[in-house]
């Protein structure tokens, strides 16, 4: 398995970790900055993010973007979108990008408001 593909096969997990956190500060009402994943390509990874439920809902609501600490930027694999101080948003490229598009499509649970 080539180094993108397991980039985004490691950034998925991180994310599906993070979506059940959101889902679960939903379900609570919660809008306080919460520990969120770093979502970086580094299966290894343990650091957390600080971020309020309605950012990353807009962070996540594109499949390509993750949040990642700003020194876990993988460069090749992705490029940094916005910079906000402890993390940045990166988008995925190339064939980290194309293996998320063909094989790890993530509908974003949406409100039935």
């Amino acid at each position: 398995m080539e180094f993108a593909e397991r980039a985004a096969r490691n950034e998925e997990i991180f994310r599906e970790i993070n979506e059940k956190i959101e889902a679960g500060a939903e379900r609570h009402g919660v809008s306080s900055p919460l520990p969120f994943h770093c979502e970086c390509a580094a299966a290894s990874c343990t650091e957390t993010i600080e971020l309020d439920p309605a950012s990353y809902e807009r962070i996540a609501a594109n499949p390509l973007h993750f949040v990642v600490k700003p020194d876990h930027r993988v460069e090749g694999v992705e490029t940094v979108i916005a910079e906000h101080g402890d993390y940045v948003v990166v988008e995925k490229t190339g064939k980290a990008r194309a293996e998320i598009e063909q094989e790890h499509p993530r509908p974003r649970h949406h409100r039935n408001d």
